[in-house]
């Protein structure tokens, strides 16, 4: 038991710390407890991630996905482009103008800040491919998202936030957030002492980005949670309306993690590649997404982001267990 407890900690811890967060959400928790959950620096939280992986990466390998860029596009090219245009036909089947608008803000914004390369790593890909869709899609996502809002404003009758967002903070934030830790997590892995050390204990640094994340994902799901208390939108939603959005979002994660399948195996691309593709093509950030629902002043619109970003958490564990378990010479 503790040996299938030590291989399968995080999967165990998001299902163990979510419910926890939303019960403990609903029970009038103490304001000190609020407020420290308020104030945990998420910002921090997601650099610390991103150095964590980036010390660690081989920087001969995030060359040589810049010098075969095509697996880096083609996940960008599907997390930018194809998963929003998957979720138009979606947005007839949404009943509330809040979940239309949501669902699309869920499709339209960038991949994961650490997660992507998180997951990448534990099964056993190329996460060098995943941390640059990563720092390209989030340093396009203040140019992309509104477009994507927009049109959906103009063909299906959405809101439109695109005029909402504040274009020079929110890319100074990701420059802060991502660029810059990455940037010297790499340039700290100069020192020949520190690049030996990072090497021996590269599980060690990957758990512990893992455990930040649970962290995260706790802290998220307690002010979700807050939020739906305090406005009563629990109480508002139907649970058919429910079901139906977080159908949409775990159908439009899969069906982005097997058009990139299909398209990298096509294409002949290294299996280590392939790996890293799934999961920064369907994956989806959190923090970006409950920017841009507050930015539409609806608030059932942040829904599709949880739902998506929960989902994704989920399912992209038990496919990372099953692809590191299938080629154990990957993990070499």
């Amino acid at each position: 038991m503790f040996s299938a407890f030590r291989k399968n900690w995080f999967l165990v811890g998001l299902v163990v710390l979510i419910p926890l967060a939303l019960a403990l959400a609903s029970s009038q928790p103490p304001a000190w407890f609020v407020n420290a959950a308020e104030s945990v620096p998420t910002s921090i939280c997601t650099a610390a991630i991103l150095f964590l992986m980036s010390v660690t990466l081989n920087s001969r390998r995030l060359f040589d996905s810049l010098r075969k860029p095509l697996p880096v596009l083609t996940a960008c090219g599907v997390n930018q482009v194809v998963i929003p245009l998957l979720c138009f036909p979606m947005l007839a089947l949404q009943k509330s103008a809040d979940l239309r608008v949501g669902l699309l803000i869920a499709a339209s914004v960038p991949c994961t800040m650490a997660a992507a390369s998180v997951w990448t790593r534990r099964a056993a890909g190329n996460d060098a491919v995943s941390l640059l869709v990563t720092l390209i899609t989030n340093g396009l996502c203040f140019l992309i998202t509104p477009l994507w809002l927009l049109a959906g404003s103009t063909w299906f009758g959405t809101a439109d936030a695109s005029g909402s967002l504040q274009f020079g903070s929110m890319v100074w934030r990701l420059v802060l957030a991502a660029l810059l830790p990455a940037f010297v997590g790499q340039m700290v892995r100069l020192s020949r002492p520190v690049e030996t050390f990072v090497d021996v204990n590269k599980p060690v640094f990957s758990s512990i980005a893992q455990a930040v994340i649970l962290m995260l994902v706790f802290v998220s799901a307690f002010r979700g949670g807050v939020q739906f208390e305090t406005t009563g939108l629990g109480g508002n939603l139907r649970h058919q309306e429910f079901a139906v959005v977080w159908g949409c979002c775990i159908v439009l994660h899969l069906l982005a993690m097997c058009v990139v399948w299909k398209v990298t195996g096509l294409a002949g691309f290294p299996e280590e590649d392939r790996r890293a593709c799934i999961f920064a093509g369907s994956q989806k950030t959190l923090p970006i997404g409950i920017l841009v629902s507050q930015a539409t002043g609806l608030p059932f619109s942040i829904l599709p982001m949880l739902m998506y970003h929960m989902s994704q958490l989920f399912i992209d564990t038990w496919i990372a267990d099953r692809l590191r378990a299938r080629k154990p010479e990957l993990e070499k």
